[in-house]
C-alpha cells in the first residue's frame, strides 16, 4: 500500500482543528475537506503571491455547508502540538497580517461539491529572512432554522497551512539526536523511532526510509525508499517520529536498515529484528519443560535399571 504521509504538522493540525463534528438535524452528519492541507512556498521580500485551494462536501450529510474563512497565525510548542495564535513563536507569526482572501471567504458548498478559497500574500520589503507560518481556517456554519434554533454542527473547522521561506539570511541547520530500530516484538508491526531538532531559522525537511528484509535475502519485504516518509520541522522545535511496517508478519527474524535524512545530515541504523508471538513463548518454554522432565525421567529409569541389575 502505497504511503505518503506528509509531516507531522499536518497529522496533528488534521487530528486537532476538526473541533465538533455533530448530527445536523436528521439529515446525517456534516462533514467537509480542504485540499491541500498544507503549501509550503518561497518568497522574496516585495513579492505578491497568489494561490488557492479546495472546499469540498463528501455529502455525508445530503445537505449543504455553510462556511467562512478565517486567517490565523500558526506554530507548534515544544511538544509538537499546533498553536492557532501567538502564545509561541510569534516572530515565525507576522505572516497572518500579509494575507487577504480574494475569493471564496464565505458561501455553501452543496453535497458532492467543490468550492475554491482563493488568497494573496503581500510580502513586505521589509520582512525579516527565515521562516513565516501561517493557516487559513475553514469553519462551519449551520444556516438558522425557520423557529430561530441553530442546528447541531457548527464550529467545526480543518486547515490549510501555509509555510513560507522568506529570502536573505536564512539559515539551514540541524542535529539528528537519535534513530533507533526495536530489536525484539511479542507482536505488533515493526517499528523505529528517530529524533531530529532544527536549530535553524526557516523549517526543514526530515526524510524516513526504511528497509527490512528477510534474514537470509538481500530482497526487501518491503522498503519505501521510493516514497519516503517526510516531515518539515519547525525552527527551534525538536520533533520525534515513528515508523511502521504496516504488513509485518506475526512471526519472523527480519534484517531492518533504518535511515534519517535532515539538513544535510544522515544517520542510519542497521539491526536484527525478532518477531515472537507470546504464545509461541509458551510453546517453547512448554516444549522444554517436557524435554527437561522427559530427560529427569530417563536418568530416574536408568538408576533404577542399575540398582535392579546390581542385586
Amino acid at each position: 500500500m502505497k504511503r505518503f504521509c506528509c509531516w507531522v504538522v499536518v497529522v496533528a493540525v488534521a487530528m486537532q482543528s476538526i473541533l465538533l463534528i455533530g448530527s445536523a438535524s436528521a439529515t446525517g452528519d456534516i462533514n467537509m475537506s480542504v485540499s491541500p492541507m498544507r503549501e509550503s512556498v518561497v518568497l522574496n521580500p516585495g513579492d505578491m503571491y497568489k494561490s488557492s485551494y479546495k472546499v469540498s462536501n463528501p455529502g455525508f450529510s445530503e445537505q449543504d455547508l455553510y462556511y467562512h474563512v478565517e486567517v490565523k497565525p500558526f506554530y507548534v510548542n515544544e511538544n509538537y502540538d499546533p498553536v492557532f495564535d501567538e502564545q509561541v513563536g510569534n516572530d515565525k507569526q507576522l505572516m497572518k497580517d500579509w494575507i487577504k482572501i480574494t475569493s471564496g471567504e464565505s458561501g455553501t458548498v452543496a453535497p458532492n461539491e467543490i468550492v475554491t478559497v482563493e488568497y494573496e500574500i503581500k510580502v513586505p520589503e521589509n520582512a525579516p529572512a527565515g521562516g513565516q507560518y501561517a493557516c487559513l481556517s475553514t469553519v462551519t456554519d449551520v444556516e438558522p432554522s425557520k423557529d430561530g434554533t441553530i442546528n447541531i454542527g457548527e464550529g467545526m473547522s480543518i486547515n490549510h497551512v501555509i509555510l513560507a521561506e522568506i529570502t536573505g539570511d536564512t539559515v539551514m541547520a540541524g542535529e539528528i539526536l537519535d534513530v533507533d530500530v526495536q530489536s525484539f516484538l511479542l507482536g505488533g508491526m515493526i517499528n523505529a523511532t528517530a529524533t531530529v531538532r532544527n536549530d535553524g531559522n526557516v523549517h526543514g525537511l526530515a526524510t524516513y526510509t526504511m528497509k527490512v528484509y528477510p534474514l537470509f535475502s538481500d530482497t526487501p519485504s518491503y522498503s519505501n525508499e521510493e516514497d519516503p516518509e517526510t516531515h518539515y520541522v519547525l525552527p527551534e522545535r525538536t520533533y520525534r517520529n515513528e515508523s511502521y511496517w504496516e504488513e509485518t508478519p506475526m512471526m519472523g527474524i527480519f534484517n531492518v536498515v533504518y535511515t534519517v535524512d535532515f539538513q544535510g545530515l544522515q544517520s542510519e541504523v542497521t539491526r536484527m529484528v525478532i518477531i515472537c508471538p507470546w504464545w509461541m513463548i509458551f510453546i517453547v518454554v512448554l516444549g522444554i519443560v517436557v524435554l527437561v522432565i522427559r530427560a529427569i525421567s530417563l536418568i530416574k529409569l536408568k538408576r533404577l535399571a542399575k540398582i535392579v541389575e546390581n542385586r
